[in-house]
């Protein structure tokens, strides 16, 4: 089984301001357990983290540690590039969802949930409540 992890749970792992800190190392905690399986990310998960902490943060040091995390370190996560056919499969999601003004789900999101459908994905790792109903929350 595989984790797919959301951009809010990384951010909130690396920002210790963030007020889902304490709910994303609790979760880390919760993900290192083998039943979870390995914990990866996409491409444009990883875009929109590193946009989001530099944002918050202004900090090099704190946007320098959490690419080198998340490239670097396959034993935290894996990060997997977004394919053409991810792609046109989430564009004809997000053509469906922008029609649901009760589910806005922004394009990258379209993307979580193309990979997760065309990989097997067990879950996804996220705060994000519009995912609900969507695929499986941890």
């Amino acid at each position: 089984m595989t984790v797919l992890m959301d951009s809010n749970v990384i951010i909130a792992l690396m920002n210790t301001r963030d007020r889902n800190h304490p709910k994303a190392k609790e979760l880390l905690t919760k993900l290192k357990d083998p039943d979870y399986g390995m914990r990866l990310t996409i491409d444009y998960v990883l875009d929109e983290v590193l946009t989001t902490l530099w944002m918050h943060t202004q900090q090099k040091s704190v946007v320098t540690k959490t690419y080198t995390l998340i490239r670097r370190t396959p034993e935290f996560i894996k990060c997997e590039h977004v394919t053409p056919g991810i792609l046109d499969l989430a564009w004809e999601k997000w053509e469906r969802f922008a029609k649901w003004p009760e589910k806005p789900l922004s394009f990258t999101d379209c993307c979580i949930l193309s990979y997760i459908d065309t990989n097997d994905i067990g879950y996804l790792a996220t705060f994000d409540s519009d995912f609900a109903g969507l695929c499986n929350i941890i």
